[in-house]
């Protein structure tokens, strides 16, 4: 779904933004910080058990009142990823200020102000309050953007939210983003601990490579730059998650590439095709780097295994 004003009237500065925030998220109130003209811009998908939002707006404040909250029964916390600008969240005696890359939890419980003293652009996460460890309710500081490690869980939320807006149709592929993004969200404040971040996203998010590489094999530009430039991180990064399976980028491609070849190898619907037309199919650029890797893999050359194959 999709909001977006552009208010006309200088006696209404934000339009219908009040009704398309309580529309998108819950009943808030928006307030002026500059005497400016207002265009703001809603994207939401759903990806249960969460909905994720981009948000795109001129500078103001938005504020929870107690009054919103008395007549809601609302049960979630916004979790902000800032993308642009510069965003301060307070609630209770808790004060956040996010630059692009960090995060901030807002529980829709209590008031809160979150202002936007510039022009910015936000990732919103609203994730029901259950789901999240009281740690987080405590409302830690999550300014990511100052490690390595947090950046780079950073980048992989923003890419989940990437694919969430962008295929919000698939919902099953949406409600394994979303429980993804709460294990992310979750562990947020252990990323900027002394804890290891093996700990703790890098399964997720290593489980998702390797599921890519088993959906794209037959990409022959798949390797850890092509993973690093879809998961967004760098490729050093891509390496270091790979060495705790003990397997390199390209061993598990090949692994794939060969699996598929030797599938299409065995299928008798497949005998008009040459073993270079297969391997050049499966991905592989260089025929004698496919021959030696599929005879260490099954003992045979390709060849020698259809032969085999259709003697059988």
């Amino acid at each position: 779904m999709e909001w977006s004003t552009r208010p006309g009237r200088a006696d209404q500065p934000f339009g219908s933004w009040a009704d398309d925030l309580a529309a998108a998220f819950v009943r808030l109130e928006p307030r002026r910080i500059a005497d400016e003209p207002f265009e703001g811009a809603i994207s939401r998908a759903e990806a249960a058990p969460i909905q994720v939002s981009l948000v795109t707006a001129t500078r103001h404040t938005v504020v929870r009142l107690a009054s919103h909250i008395s007549g809601s029964t609302d049960d979630l916390c916004f979790i902000n990823l800032q993308i642009e600008g510069l965003g301060r969240t307070r609630q209770r005696d808790h004060e956040q200020t996010c630059a692009p890359g960090d995060l901030a939890v807002a529980d829709t419980t209590e008031p809160f102000e979150i202002a936007n003293c510039h022009n910015f652009k936000l990732f919103c996460f609203a994730v029901p309050r259950r789901l999240l460890p009281s740690g987080l309710l405590d409302r830690p500081r999550l300014n990511l953007s100052r490690t390595e490690t947090g950046r780079a869980l950073s980048k992989t939320l923003a890419g989940y939210a990437e694919i969430c807006l962008a295929d919000h149709r698939r919902s099953m592929a949406s409600a394994t983003f979303g429980a993804h993004v709460i294990e992310l969200i979750a562990h947020a404040p252990e990323v900027l601990s002394d804890l290891s971040a093996e700990r703790v996203h890098i399964p997720v998010l290593l489980s998702m490579m390797i599921d890519h590489i088993e959906r794209h094999s037959g990409d022959s530009e798949l390797g850890a730059a092509a993973l690093a430039a879809k998961f967004r991180c760098s490729e050093r990064y891509v390496h270091r998650l790979f060495a705790m399976t003990d397997r390199s980028v390209s061993e598990h491609v090949n692994d794939r590439r060969i699996a598929a070849c030797a599938r299409v190898l065995v299928d008798p619907k497949s005998a008009h095709k040459t073993i270079a037309e297969i391997a050049f199919a499966a991905g592989f650029r260089d025929i004698s780097h496919f021959n030696r890797l599929f005879k260490r893999n099954h003992g045979l050359a390709p060849r020698e295994f259809r032969r085999a194959s259709s003697a059988r």
